[in-house]
Parts: C-alpha cells; sequence; structure tokens
C-alpha cells in the first residue's frame, strides 16, 4: 500500500524567524541603603595579579604567572548592586520574517494560530515571568548575596516585587507560587502580568509589550561583581588583558568612565531557559531552548539526531503538530512537542532546510 503523502509543510530552503524577546544590555549600579536615590555606575578597571602556572602540562609549574585582568567591585560609600535592563516581547513568531513558500508561510501561521487559540503562548509566558523573577539572568552574581529584589515595572503603572531566594531555578512557578514571592501583591496583578506577556507575543496588531526589570542585592564595599566576559580573538586584541568585561561608555561625576554590563544575550539565554520538555532525567532542570538541545556548560546535546526530539525532527511532521494542536482546546492539550517548536520560533533565527523537501517547497 503507498503511504500517504503529506499535505503541510514547515521546511523550505530560506526561513527566517524575527526574534520575538528583544532584551537591552543590562547594566550595573552600586547602590546605598541609607541613600536610596544614589546609583553609581560600576566601572570596570584593571589590575595586574601574579598567579602561579597550574594548567594541565604546563611548562613551568607552580611558578609566577603575572597577568593583566578586568575586574569590577562594589566601591567604597555603597552597599548594594543592582542590574537594570528592559525586555519587550513582540508578536514576530506568528509568521516568518522572511522564507521563499507561500506554502511554508501559510502553514507556520497555521500552526501560530492553532497554538495561540489553545493557549500555548500564556504557558510560555508565565514560563518567562518565572525566569525574571527568579533572578536568573544575574547568573553569578544571584549567588553574591542573601538579600536581593526583582522589581518588575510597566508602562501601565504594574509594579511587582519579587525575592527570588523564594523561587527554585529548577521548578517553575504557578501564579500562586509567584504570588507567594512577591511583596503585597495577589494572584490577580500577577496574572495581568502573564497576560501582558501573553498579548505582546501573540497578537494581531503587532503591539509590544514592554517590563522594566531591575535586579537589587545586598553587597559589601568592595566585593566583586561579575558582569559578562568578553570573547576577544588574539589578533584583535591591542594590550595583552587575560580577562575582559563587557562595559559601555558613561559619564559620571563630570569624567568618562566604562561601566560594568550584561550582555543582552547572556539575559536572553537566561530566560529561555524554559525548556521543561527535553525529557532528560539527567538535566531534570530547565535547558535553554534552542533547536539541538545544547547545555552550554556541559555541552552535552539532549535533542540530537539520535533523539529525534530536535526542532528541526519535530517540524518535519508538519501534519501531526498542526492537526494536533487545532484539536487542542485549553493549555493542557498542547504537547511538550508544540510548546517547543514555537519556543524556538519566538527564540528566532535562520531555519532553512537542505534536501529534496525543501527544494520542493522552495
Amino acid at each position: 500500500m503507498a503511504k500517504s503523502r503529506s499535505t503541510l509543510s514547515l521546511e523550505t530552503g530560506m526561513l527566517a524567524f524575527a526574534r520575538s524577546v528583544q532584551i537591552t544590555e543590562g547594566l550595573f549600579f552600586a547602590t546605598s541603603s541609607a541613600k536610596p536615590d544614589l546609583q553609581t555606575p560600576i566601572e570596570v578597571l584593571e589590575k595586574g595579579v601574579r598567579g602561579q602556572s597550574s594548567e594541565d602540562k604546563a611548562k613551568n609549574p607552580g611558578l609566577s604567572n603575572p597577568q593583566s585582568v578586568e575586574y569590577a567591585i562594589v566601591p567604597q560609600g555603597h552597599d548594594g548592586v543592582r542590574l537594570s535592563f528592559s525586555v519587550r516581547f513582540m508578536p514576530l513568531s506568528l509568521t516568518p520574517y522572511a522564507c521563499n513558500s507561500k506554502k511554508v508561510v501559510e502553514a507556520y501561521e497555521r500552526l501560530a494560530a492553532a497554538y495561540r487559540t489553545a493557549g500555548g503562548f500564556k504557558t510560555l509566558a508565565l514560563l518567562y515571568l518565572w525566569n525574571i523573577a527568579n533572578a536568573r539572568f544575574a547568573w553569578r552574581n544571584r549567588f553574591q548575596s542573601d538579600v536581593m529584589t526583582v522589581r518588575v515595572e510597566t508602562r501601565d503603572g504594574i509594579n511587582v516585587t519579587f525575592n527570588p531566594l523564594l523561587l527554585s531555578l529548577d521548578k517553575p512557578s504557578s501564579i500562586k507560587t509567584l504570588a507567594a514571592a512577591a511583596a503585597d501583591v495577589g494572584d490577580e496583578t500577577l496574572a495581568e502580568l502573564v497576560d501582558g506577556i501573553t498579548h505582546g507575543l501573540s497578537n494581531d496588531a503587532e503591539k509590544a509589550f514592554t517590563l522594566h526589570i531591575s535586579w537589587s542585592a545586598a553587597m559589601e564595599p568592595g566585593q566583586e561583581v561579575f558582569p559578562s566576559q568578553e570573547y576577544v580573538r588574539e589578533e584583535k586584541a591591542d594590550k595583552q588583558l587575560s580577562r575582559v568585561f563587557a562595559k559601555l561608555p558613561v559619564v559620571h561625576g563630570g569624567r568618562n568612565l566604562m561601566q560594568a554590563s550584561m550582555h543582552s544575550q547572556k539575559i536572553g539565554a537566561a530566560l529561555r531557559h524554559i525548556d521543561v520538555w527535553h525529557d532528560s532525567e539527567e538535566y531534570g532542570a530547565p535547558i535553554a531552548v534552542n533547536p539541538y538541545g545544547g547545555v552550554q556548560e556541559t555541552s552535552a546535546v539532549l535533542r540530537d539526531v539520535k533523539s529525534k526530539r530536535s526542532f528541526y525532527d519535530l517540524r518535519a511532521n508538519a501534519d501531526r503538530l498542526i492537526n494536533d494542536l487545532e484539536a487542542a482546546t485549553k493549555p493542557e492539550d498542547i504537547s511538550g512537542d508544540a510548546h517547543f517548536v514555537m519556543a524556538n520560533l519566538i527564540r528566532g533565527g535562520v531555519f532553512g532546510a537542505s534536501g529534496k523537501k525543501a527544494e520542493a517547497n522552495g
């Protein structure tokens, strides 16, 4: 018996989605509990240190290894740190940004429409808000303090302050869990935030939803702060620095300085730690959404070709993916595979395919 041919396809040679979650560069400031209005840019400075050669097969083991590094610390007269940035949620996953096939464009639009109707965007919105409230985006800095808050503000006047230490980094939060970690805020206000993110990701009018976020933590004067670290190619380095931090120019107190910053990409990687559908027992915690389920810290790949659960493997069965979504009536009916595929489209990127199937649709 001949196999029935697929009538839907999500594969073609040229395909790209614009990023739906746009994040500003994060800026580090020093604060003071005695002077709440005081906010001083944290400066990236340079110093020389003398360590010992300790790498594997060192040429001079145990001998002095002088090097220059950049560093950032809480300046004197301050006892806290603030990391501030904004996030803009946009409905750019509803249709491809670029595509060479009208048939494939229509298939992606049908996929996104069915996902929206079943309430899928609300599931993702809650996961994004969880990663904002738990301060995952502070990365190493999150473990530098025992007292901290995350403040979330909207243009419509919603202001919520979370205690990140009351939230898990491994188990996603419900509205009630988030409300329990927020000061004097009920479920209704948290639901408004989730609805705002949902609408930003899925509305037809192309209206964005913006959050202004600041993470504040108590720290000691002189305590080290960890901005993003730059990757500097040797041929482009103008001086020999073994550690280079991200920084942006600013004028403060009548002088020019380089303010410590967190890359928008690094903040984004934290916020998209929403892949809770990878089903790996070894990695029970959520990982950052990417097509192959790569874990950068360990080089593990949870959705490799053998697993048949990569973004590309899942979208290859377009009929099942779209028909199952169109049959869903509530978020609970949506499969983890569908959530994962849509989360990748929200992440954005170039998803063009090669091969006979892609050529046929091009």
